[in-house]
């Protein structure tokens, strides 16, 4: 048997075409009233199923007139809707000559149930008794409009509800907004208090503990040039070891007050060619060494925006690690270059020297931290900190991967 459902509502269409089809029912659709009346004029249903609220033509309109048509009439009509519900909407619809009126969802069982019967009743009914419409034109408009009419008021109503309740909900955002901007504007004081208390420690770290240094220094040189016969060969070795300490401490001062201007320099974006930073600090460490041997490969012409000064703060320290954790290595290798990863841009510098543990991976950036001895590999920890903050200065990230005695790679992405 044919079966025409007729729905605005594709999902509506799919569910009732699934569910009429799995029983053996040959199944057309339609979107509304007048598209059904084309449709069935042309191929005879031998039931329709049609939903109320559509355009063009809705349900009680198709039905009005599809019980005025002589082709149509007899062929059982069944409302199956979700939007008029009430006792008069049922009232109005089986006035109009509906067979059957269901409310949306039924179950199954029930839905299917409730199809057979009316198709069974109309097979044992005379077919050529027609229940007549008993509804007037002027009684159709009428009933129709109050229909229609409570339904826009209950269409208007839900709308003002949903106003009311985004009101309310803008109403809440504004007062959180309102607090959060009171709560970031503290916290921005509170930050710029900070940062002059760190403004006022960096001078103290610059002036006052570099004062005694350079006293201590002083007074070394000077005890050694006087009275280096006097302390004998072990006192000479302590005395060289407190300079050394002195030198050591400097370069920690001047590690600190650099890591601290990385956070507070402004950061000026331009096009930045990496490649050619890259040959600069290569020249610059032949220069320094030029007995090493060091086979280097720069890709060419890799151009980013980024601060020119942090950039270059970058690469002198991961090309001056390379360089130095390559100084054991027979044939030594450091190449910079990018790669793809998880569809971005990662730039990177490898080399084949001392390598680490990736168990210590972790402790890399951190500051004053060392993964080898400084006997074996000098350094003061600063390096590798200064580069995660330069790259996280650009929003980027930085990571590394390596193997003991098979070299490092340094990744970061802007």
């Amino acid at each position: 048997m044919k079966v025409l459902i007729v729905d605005d509502k594709p999902e509506n269409l799919y569910l009732l075409r699934t569910l009429l089809s799995a029983k053996g029912y040959e199944v057309t659709e339609a979107m509304n009233g007048e598209q059904a009346l084309e449709s069935a004029r042309q191929t005879l249903p031998g039931l329709i199923v049609s939903d109320i609220l559509m355009p063009v033509m809705d349900g009680f309109a198709l039905c009005r007139a599809w019980k005025a048509d002589e082709q149509l009439k007899l062929i059982p009509f069944v409302f199956y809707t979700a939007t008029y519900t009430e006792a008069k909407d049922k009232e109005f619809a089986l006035n109009l000559g509906a067979d059957l009126f269901l409310v949306k969802p039924q179950e199954i069982h029930v839905f299917l149930r409730e199809i057979e019967k009316v198709l069974a009743i109309n097979d044992a009914s005379d077919r050529a008794k027609v229940r007549p419409v008993e509804v007037k034109e002027e009684d159709f408009y009428r009933q129709y409009n109050v229909r229609l009419v409570r339904k826009l008021e209950d269409k208007v109503e839900e709308v003002a509800q949903k106003n009311r309740a985004l009101a309310a909900k803008e109403l809440a955002l504004y007062e959180a907004n309102a607090r959060l901007e009171k709560r970031v504007a503290q916290r921005t004081r509170e930050l710029e208090a900070v940062n002059k208390e760190m403004e006022a420690f960096n001078y103290s770290v610059s002036h006052d503990l570099r004062a005694p240094l350079r006293r201590i220094d002083g007074f070394s040189q000077a005890l050694h040039e006087e009275y280096a016969a006097q302390l004998g060969e072990q006192g000479q070795d302590y005395l060289q070891r407190i300079c050394r300490a002195v030198g050591h401490m400097g370069e920690l001062i001047d590690g600190m007050l650099e890591l601290s201007r990385l956070n507070h320099s402004e950061l000026v974006r331009e096009n930045v060619n990496l490649s050619a930073l890259v040959e600069a600090e290569i020249i610059r460490l032949r220069e320094a060494e030029p007995g090493r041997d060091v086979e280097v490969y720069i890709r060419p012409d890799i151009v980013v925006e980024g601060d020119r000064r942090l950039l270059g703060i970058v690469f002198n320290n991961l090309l001056s690690n390379a360089w130095k954790f390559t100084a054991k290595t027979t044939q030594a290798y450091i190449e910079f270059g990018v790669t793809g990863r998880e569809n971005e841009a990662a730039y990177f510098i490898t080399d084949n020297g001392a390598g680490f543990d990736m168990q210590h991976a972790e402790k890399l950036f951190g500051v004053f931290q060392r993964l080898h001895a400084s006997e074996e590999f000098p350094g003061i920890g600063i390096g590798l900190a200064s580069v995660a903050r330069s790259i996280h200065r650009h929003g980027g990230r930085v990571w590394a991967e390596g193997e003991i005695d098979k070299g490092a790679t340094f990744y970061f992405v802007l």
